[in-house]
């Protein structure tokens, strides 16, 4: 074990939400907790204790009362069924508002064009009341579904607070989505309500999304308006409604807040439906909690509208904090009007992907001190962890992991314990995280995959058009039945600390984003010469994530001509994300005998694990294919590592 990178002081552990949270578990419940880990044992063997006083700490408010705190079968073969607080209502709409004094600012903004604002929380309800009225002049109510496609602004945030103050549900695509890609994802909703943007910025480029529009309208039939911001339309909300007191309609704790992506690796991506209560819960404890995020406080996390981590940076508000927005390339003018923007402001909580983090390491930053650094997204290399200590030494680097599916992060940071280069500090309270063998054992200290053996109240209420549950169990039941498969492999240390080594599964990571390699090979077939492809995601303490696409070409086919064209129609159909970082031709795609391409395997041989191995041949259609992925190993992978 290395010597630990930080050492949290005393101030700052006193100082901290988790030891208040501590000290009021033992003044008003009579707890006592030695060390974190005590605290941690008690929180996965009490859930329902746990979780009621996360209720209580945080003063939720909430009509009606809970006829028990969780109701689950710990027999079943699932947590589908496990229903938390049945018998209240609440609004994380009036949770985000209460207690907010009108002048103070709620959100900061800056754009690439230094397009600069502070949104107070009088001219935020304002906003929030002209778009909720004109909501119900539309006939919205509970339980429709409205969606976006938009920036990371002021005016989405807006949006979507209306959106929840009626108990509708609210569901976002970011503009750099491809056509298809939105498509494909709101038709499985069926949303009531379009608002978009019809252009967007990036690295100093303005692209216009006129076009899309277009489509949605032709697509998704089930859409009675479409609002483009800035528009007249847009304008006349605003002309026409006047500002009242906010509506807030409280919900059933398991009501639908919103609708999250995730791909397979075959077919349309899943329509992952997050709870409520759920998520006003585990937001509260994760950012609060383990991230140390408080009242007065300026939070950032570099993100875009269509990854979680926007819900999850936009509950930063529940905790007091003023929520700061970047909408851009971090790396436009050579970084330098994103950091002059955190210093500006005086951002306290930094977050972003672990990839950008490690493509700063020569980048000098003067005159900043955050308090918190966080990163997520693919694991964050020791030599990063070292980078940004020596940048920022009194900053606190939280090391996250967790995803799309709970719509949080259940390994995270702690205020009470040491950070240790390339390892995350600890398991989130109230998340029954372990580690297990191929044998299903528990281990520790070796790699193991990542199992959740109890239920968490932030997992989905359900997928939307799934009625008998069938993909849903199959995504995270069918392998272990009873317990939660979260396709991560980890290592969990005698110190509690946790190693992320990368997916367990076939599915990509993209910067936090989970990609199915279904779209990957969708737009692969549109190219003309290209026989068939594989594709995986790499990723480890050492370096972040890479993706790699190999292809199978005819002999008169060259790599230089097809890439070019596969790179132009993965940004057309689906976004620059689904293009990956390495391209390398092989002869032969390996194949099970019943027609499945191998890409587990492969990515374990690409890993460094020998093909005898990574898979029995005995299932494999041309076992000696996997030769050609053992030469690409060894004579560049390997090589450079």
């Amino acid at each position: 074990m290395r010597n630990p990178l930080w050492l949290p002081d005393e101030s700052y552990t006193k100082k901290s939400l988790l030891f208040d949270y501590q000290q009021y578990l033992e003044n008003r419940l009579d707890y006592s907790f030695e060390t974190y880990e005590a605290l941690y044992t008690w929180s996965v063997e009490n859930l329902e204790a746990f979780w009621e006083s996360i209720l209580h700490y945080f003063s939720i408010q909430y009509s009606g009362a809970y006829s028990s705190i969780l109701s689950w079968d710990p027999s079943a073969d699932d947590f589908i069924a496990a229903r938390w607080f049945d018998g209240i209502r609440l609004s994380y709409a009036e949770h985000i508002f209460a207690g907010r004094k009108a002048g103070d600012i709620a959100i900061y903004y800056k754009d690439e064009r230094n397009k600069y604002s502070a949104v107070s929380w009088l001219n935020l309800e304002r906003q929030v009341s002209a778009i909720q009225q004109f909501l119900r002049s539309r006939g919205v109510q509970a339980g429709d579904r409205v969606v976006g496609v938009l920036n990371n602004t002021a005016e989405t945030i807006a949006i979507f607070l209306a959106v929840n103050s009626l108990g509708a549900i609210w569901s976002c695509c970011s503009p750099d989505f491809g056509d298809k890609s939105i498509v494909e994802r709101f038709s499985l909703i069926e949303p009531k309500l379009l608002f978009m943007e019809v252009t967007y910025q990036y690295n100093g480029r303005v692209f216009e999304k006129q076009g899309t529009l277009d489509t949605i309208r032709e697509h998704v039939s089930s859409l009675t308006d479409c609002i483009s911001l800035h528009s007249e339309e847009w304008k006349h909300i605003f002309e026409n409604f006047s500002a009242l007191s906010l509506v807030f309609e409280r919900v059933p704790f398991d009501h639908p807040i919103w609708i999250l992506y995730s791909s397979g690796t075959t077919g349309k991506p899943k329509a992952i439906v997050h709870s409520t209560g759920g998520n006003l819960l585990e937001h509260l404890k994760a950012l609060a909690l383990h991230q140390n995020v408080q009242a007065g406080e300026n939070f950032l996390w570099y993100t875009t509208t269509g990854w979680m981590m926007w819900n999850y940076a936009l509950s930063s508000l529940l905790c007091g904090a003023r929520l700061c927005l970047y909408n851009g390339a971090l790396h436009y003018n050579h970084h330098q009007d994103f950091w002059q923007y955190l210093r500006e402001v005086g951002v306290d909580h930094l977050g972003a992907g672990a990839a950008y983090y490690a493509a700063i390491h020569p980048l000098a930053v003067e005159n900043y001190q955050p308090k918190v650094i966080g990163s997520t997204g693919s694991p964050l290399p020791v030599a990063t962890f070292e980078n940004l200590q020596q940048k920022f030494p009194e900053a606190h680097i939280v090391s996250l992991s967790g995803g799309t599916d709970v719509c949080s992060a259940f390994l995270s940071g702690c205020s009470l314990l040491p950070v240790y280069a390339g390892t995350i500090q600890c398991r989130t309270l109230g998340s029954a995280i372990v580690a297990v063998n191929e044998a299903g054992q528990e281990v520790y200290n070796e790699v193991g995959e990542l199992i959740i053996y109890k239920p968490m109240p932030s997992m989905p209420v359900y997928f939307w058009n799934d009625p008998q549950h069938s993909k849903y169990r199959e995504s995270y039941f069918c392998q272990r039945p009873g317990k939660w498969s979260h396709g991560d492999w980890i290592t969990i240390a005698d110190n509690g600390t946790v190693t992320m080594h990368g997916r367990s599964d076939a599915t990509l990571n993209r910067g936090g984003v989970r990609i199915g390699t279904a779209e990957i090979y969708n737009a692969v077939q549109t190219i003309e010469g290209v026989i068939d492809s594989l594709v995986i995601s790499i990723e480890d303490e050492r370096q972040p994530a890479q993706m790699i696409l190999f292809l199978q070409l005819p002999d008169d086919q060259h790599l230089d001509h097809v890439v070019p064209l596969l790179k132009e129609a993965l940004r057309e159909q689906y976004s620059a994300r689904h293009v990956p970082d390495l391209f390398f031709t092989v002869p032969e795609i390996p194949y099970t005998l019943s027609g499945k391409k191998l890409e587990i395997p492969v990515k374990k041989i690409i890993s460094g694990k020998p093909a005898a191995k990574a898979v029995s041949k005995d299932i494999m259609r041309n076992p000696d294919s996997l030769a050609s992925f053992e030469h690409i190993y060894r004579e560049w992978i390997n090589g450079f590592q």
